[in-house]
């Protein structure tokens, strides 16, 4: 059946209307924007594309798409590409190269991309440190981001930065309710997204925040078990009406974490692949009934 632009936008739409896919699932997807590519010339398609690579880790094709998109002059694929060669995802780090694409993102008032060449600016990445830089780029990004509902939009990258700045200036109550925000926008994005990076966010929000404040198991959710299993514990929770046992423990000197007879070495580990009827974790945050500490 030969595609249209019609069927071919179907095809995306259908995809990612799927819980699950497979192999033939991801074939079709990537033919489908192949054709919306050739055929209209979007760089919207070319960064959707170059995305679905990133996520698989082909980080080659994920480049070749993003550099289309971005002779185009595509804001997002600058952001992109930052991100490729901020990380070394095509070889080693390139701070030049990650400064020159976030710099371009950033004049184009791309908020992901600003916060990022604030790192740079206080990694002393491309450019000298400086401090000074940094805050002033964050401080700068909170007015634009500040009342977003968006659960994509950066908030919890750029409202944990402003974090810790509030704590080096001692305002630790704007700081608190800064990361409570953070962690709320982060546990509605975990529902949706699977990318590799945004559970590492959360661990570093619920540290920081309980760095902070006392941990209080009678109010605590999905993603305080960041911090409760960092120690031996036993907790109790119910998702989608099912009770099961989730055990931190030391075993022959040996720390590790158990739920249904399976065995994970760290918190870490746990998030990443711990499933309940046959769902990450991870995505369960609305469907907890409830959670507790057990004695």
């Amino acid at each position: 059946m030969a595609l249209t632009i019609e069927k071919a936008q179907q095809i995306l739409d259908d995809y990612y209307d799927l819980t699950h896919t497979k192999y033939e699932d991801d074939i079709s997807l990537i033919h489908a924007l192949e054709f919306l590519i050739q055929e209209t010339k979007n760089p919207e398609y070319m960064v959707e594309l170059g995305g679905w690579y990133y996520e698989q880790r082909q980080f080659d094709l994920a480049e070749e798409y993003y550099l289309m998109a971005a002779s185009l002059e595509y804001v997002d694929a600058y952001e992109c590409l930052g991100y490729i060669y901020y990380y070394g995802r095509v070889g080693q780090p390139d701070y030049k190269k990650a400064f020159y694409y976030y710099k371009l993102a950033s004049d184009k008032g791309n908020l992901v991309a600003s916060y990022k060449l604030a790192d740079m600016y206080k990694n002393g990445y491309y450019v000298s440190k400086d401090y000074s830089k940094y805050v002033e780029i964050m401080k700068s990004l909170y007015p634009m981001i500040q009342g977003a509902t968006n659960t994509f939009d950066p908030v919890p990258e750029i409202y944990s930065r402003l974090a810790k700045i509030y704590v080096e200036e001692g305002n630790e109550d704007q700081a608190i309710q800064l990361l409570l925000i953070a962690k709320e926008f982060q546990s509605q994005r975990l529902i949706y997204s699977q990318f590799f990076g945004d559970l590492t966010i959360m661990k570093y929000i619920v540290n920081d925040l309980y760095s902070l404040i006392q941990f209080d198991p009678n109010y605590m959710d999905l993603f305080d078990l960041y911090y409760a299993l960092q120690k031996p514990c036993k907790v109790a929770i119910e998702i989608l009406g099912d009770d099961h046992i989730i055990e931190a423990k030391y075993e022959d000197g040996l720390f590790y974490i158990c739920m249904d007879d399976k065995n994970y070495e760290d918190v870490d580990q746990f998030f990443l692949h711990a499933k309940v009827n046959e769902e990450p974790i991870s995505t369960q945050y609305v469907n907890v009934n409830y959670i507790e500490i057990l004695d």
